[in-house]
């Protein structure tokens, strides 16, 4: 799999397809071994058996992931991350090697929001597995409940991390708004995520469109055509903001991404 920072070609309008292939072959062994194991739960709701589908595939999927993403994840996650942290959307805990106690001294507490009750058990062990088994809990609820299900206050929080996970939380312009408020002055919002092409007009605009009618249903929800740095910067007053596209992308991305980071305005 070519890393994200290498240029892209027209052929990688045909990337979306393979991606979207990958997860619908994991359907089959999703029912396999759910009958196999006497777990019925995933048939009695379309969405139960998309949950059971998507951790499945993901745990396959989700290395393969970062290590198509890491040349632009590392440097922006890598030893930024202090204090308290929020990490939104760990699913199964493919970057938690990032925040290693060796390398990230300054974290004192990482809360994992997972409302993905099947991506627990390994993004458990990918907390051991980094060293943050002492500081790392998985709250499974949804970013929207973070005050009513799990008791956070505002401004308790120094550091929110969002990683391919504002793609796929239901009412995500809303939910921007609501985390903001959590951060402390002077906080960091450290971003890595699926934005909406800025070639409007162009060929890949209205494909990227055509892919998201079906993508939704293969990857757990994500719309890959929210414009979701622009909700970013609305979403409170920010100090310093260094946000760009993801290297090497352009006019032919159909899954383009922002990186960066937000800081909170100090009192």
């Amino acid at each position: 799999m070519p890393t994200i920072s290498e240029e892209a070609g027209p052929l990688d309008l045909l990337r979306p397809l393979r991606l979207l292939a990958y997860s619908a072959f994991y359907i089959i062994p999703t029912i396999f071994y759910s009958l196999l194991a006497f777990n019925f739960q995933p048939f009695y709701s379309f969405d139960n058996f998309k949950e059971a589908w998507f951790a499945r595939f993901w745990g396959f999927f989700g290395p393969l992931s970062r290590e198509y993403a890491a040349p632009a994840v590392m440097p922006l996650l890598q030893n930024s991350a202090s204090g308290v942290c929020l990490d939104i959307g760990p699913g199964s805990g493919e970057w938690l090697y990032l925040f290693a106690r060796a390398n990230n001294k300054d974290i004192t507490k990482i809360y994992g929001v997972e409302p993905n009750r099947g991506m627990h058990k390994l993004l458990r062990e990918n907390a051991v597995k980094a060293g943050l088994g002492d500081v790392y809990e998985i709250v499974g609820c949804g970013a929207e409940e973070l005050g009513a299900k799990a008791g956070f206050e505002k401004g308790s929080i120094d550091t929110i991390i969002t990683v391919q996970c504002l793609c796929s939380i239901p009412t995500p312009e809303k939910i921007i708004r609501d985390l903001y408020p959590y951060l402390k002055p002077g906080g960091q919002w450290l971003v890595f995520e699926h934005v909406k092409t800025k070639y409007q007009g162009d060929v890949v605009a209205y494909w990227q469109e055509m892919v998201n009618i079906v993508w939704p249903h293969f990857f757990n929800g994500c719309d890959i055509t929210r414009p979701t740095d622009e909700w970013l910067l609305q979403a409170g007053e920010w100090e310093e903001v260094s946000l760009k596209a993801g290297n090497g992308e352009g006019k032919w991305d159909t899954i383009p991404h922002i990186i960066g980071s937000l800081t909170k305005k100090r009192s």
